[in-house]
């Protein structure tokens, strides 16, 4: 079973408690009005302050550990990652031909947005935000360097492809608690390709 249904769960109880404190706020207000015959008690203050922080906290906790924390590709005790190969397919357009189409932006300095690639028949797309492309004699770009590739294994699709050939990169959440409390347990939380090509010339533009 998936341990995200802890992090539903913890929702959950921030949600009711933070209601519960606004709720408990409002009473005591209306009851210190109606008896002592002002709003303002400083006991009564310091323990809205203090229920206030803990449901604040308790939420904020919550939307870090769902939305805003950043995986980290060295820890396998959190991540489980694997990595797919495909021989790319040569493709032509007129004269040319190539293994990868790189799309530029219509606006600004018309920056790569994707790369669409072929495959056993296949057509892949990939954003220039999490693909990159590769040729000459280094393997793996600069950019994407720093990503557990397995070398070694990079190193054999190359000689077997003739230098043209994609790897898939697939990170996803383990099924643990901590991941479970963000509601991250088992999900895909990145994907990298790497477009490998005998050249620069076997990639065109549009």
């Amino acid at each position: 079973m998936s341990w995200n249904w802890l992090g539903w769960l913890l929702w959950i109880l921030a949600i009711v408690f933070f209601c519960y404190v606004i709720h408990y706020i409002r009473v005591q207000q209306l009851m210190l009005i109606a008896k002592a015959k002002h709003a303002f008690d400083k006991k009564l203050f310091a323990r809205y302050v203090a229920l206030l922080v803990v449901a604040l906290a308790w939420i904020g906790t919550m939307s870090y550990m769902t939305f805003f924390r950043q995986v980290d590709l060295a820890n396998n005790q959190q991540n489980r990652i694997s990595t797919k190969y495909y021989p790319l397919q040569i493709s032509n357009k007129k004269d040319d031909y190539y293994y990868v189409l790189a799309t530029r932006s219509k606006g600004g300095d018309h920056p790569v947005v994707s790369y669409t690639y072929w495959s056993g028949n296949n057509k892949y797309v990939t954003t220039s935000r999490f693909g990159s492309v590769a040729y000459g004699d280094r393997v793996i770009p600069l950019s994407i360097s720093a990503l557990p590739w397995n070398r070694a294994e990079l190193k054999k699709q190359d000689a077997q492809t003739g230098h043209a050939f994609a790897a898939v990169m697939s990170v996803h959440y383990r099924n643990t608690p901590l991941n479970g409390i963000g509601l991250r347990a088992n999900r895909e939380s990145a994907a990298y390709t790497l477009l490998r090509v005998p050249s620069a010339e076997m990639v065109v533009e549009r």
